[in-house]
This record gives C-alpha cells, structure tokens and sequence, in this order.
C-alpha cells in the first residue's frame, strides 16, 4: 500500500511537471511570436550544486553538470525579464565531512532535477546596443524572480532565485553571460533529511536546503536593432 501510494505520487508530480514544462512552451512560443524584436533565444552551460543539512558550508561540492536553456526579453538597455530552464542534479554524503556525528550518522542522497525561473534582470549600465552612445559591451547585472525546482526522488518546491553576473556582447547579436544564482528553497527535504536534529523548527533563511548554478549563457538576438520587424510592418527604435 505504501509503495502505491509513493508511485502514485511519483506519477502524479511527472504529470504536474509535463503541464507545467508545457505552458512554459507555449508561452515562450507566443511571447516570441508577438515580441521577437526584442526577444532572445540562448543556451545555458554549467554546474549545479546543493546546501543544506549535509553540506552546511561549502560552495561547489559535489557539483553536477547543469544544462537549460534561456528566453529573455530586453525591455530596454537596463530592464530584461528572462525565463529558464535547467536540467541538473543535487547529491551529498556524510561520510565527505570529517566530524563525528555525519560520520556516524551516514546520510546520502543523489538526485537528478528540472529547475524553472522566471527572473528580472537589472544592468548597472546600459547595455550594448549599435548606433547608441553611452552602451557598454561589457556590464555587471543581478537578477531576482521566482521559480520552481522539482527533483526526481524527494518533494517539489517553489523557489525564490537570484543572482550576479556579467553580460558580454560578443558582436552583432550575440550575447554572452556569466552568471553565479542561488535557488533559496521552501523545503528541507532535498537531501532526505527534514529537521535531522529533531528541533521540529524552521528558520526561514537557515534550516531550507539550497541549490545553486554557476555557469555561462549564450544567447541570440532573434532580430537586430533597427531592422524592419515584417510582422508588424514597422521599424525597432
């Protein structure tokens, strides 16, 4: 009975996560249809890596890869809202820490995960844009939003991600960005272990568990600046 029930949950978040991927599609789709003057397309390379009960302290510990792919839309040379996606995994042991109570307690997990976002991104300077004067080629950004982080062997959770990088105009309609965000979560469940010292507490900002991305994106501009936009018979100022 109790397997049921866990296959049966199983089976009921992979359906969730179809719907969800699916009008993430759709939206991306439309919105590109209707707005691709100002729109991107990109891909996302890099690791992931988790924070919590296991590992309390160090960054890049046991990174996976972590790959996805990116919707951005410019607003203007400051403003850009982007929607993302990435496929990565979280894992920790105990027995990678040296001090006694992990060692003896010996927890582990292993997880493979769908991250989904949908972020503002702010630029400290304008950003490159041809025949504009004051734009730079090169600007240092943050990004915040909201998102959802589904793994494959413990509960789902709404996310709050931000973040900090740079982004780099690599020529015409290329834009290359390097990017260090982090996945505050609203479960202590990723590494199967809630409330591990028994305090049946929550601290907000502490006792959830984290994941974090730390990778590069490279994206394309899916019309050039000033060039005739057919779809509405007009020019992009």
């Amino acid at each position: 009975m109790k397997n049921e029930f866990i296959y049966m949950e199983k089976k009921n978040k992979l359906l969730f996560m179809h719907k969800l991927i699916l009008g993430i599609l759709f939206l991306v789709v439309s919105s590109t249809a209707f707005t691709q003057t100002k729109a991107e397309l990109g891909f996302y390379g890099g690791v992931g890596y988790y924070m919590g009960d296991i590992n309390p302290t160090y960054h890049f510990y046991s990174s996976s890869v972590a790959i996805g792919g990116i919707y951005r839309y410019n607003f203007n040379s400051r403003y850009s809202l982007r929607a993302g996606m990435i496929f990565s995994g979280l894992s920790g042991e105990d027995r990678d820490f040296k001090n006694q109570y992990q060692q003896s307690r010996g927890a582990s997990f292993d997880t493979d995960l769908v991250d989904l976002s949908l972020q503002g991104e702010f630029n400290f300077q304008p950003f490159w844009s041809p025949g504009k004067s004051k734009t730079k080629r090169l600007v240092p950004y943050v990004t915040a939003g909201i998102g959802y982080i589904a793994p494959s062997s413990t509960e789902s959770s709404f996310t709050i991600p931000m973040g900090a990088g740079f982004k780099y105009n690599l020529g015409g309609r290329w834009t290359a960005a390097l990017e260090w965000s982090f996945r505050k979560t609203f479960t202590d469940d990723l590494d199967h272990l809630d409330d591990p010292n028994n305090f049946n507490e929550r601290n907000l900002m502490h006792n959830n568990d984290w994941a974090s991305f730390f990778g590069i994106m490279i994206s394309y501009k899916l019309f050039p600046d000033n060039e005739e936009c057919h779809s509405y018979g007009r020019f992009v100022k």
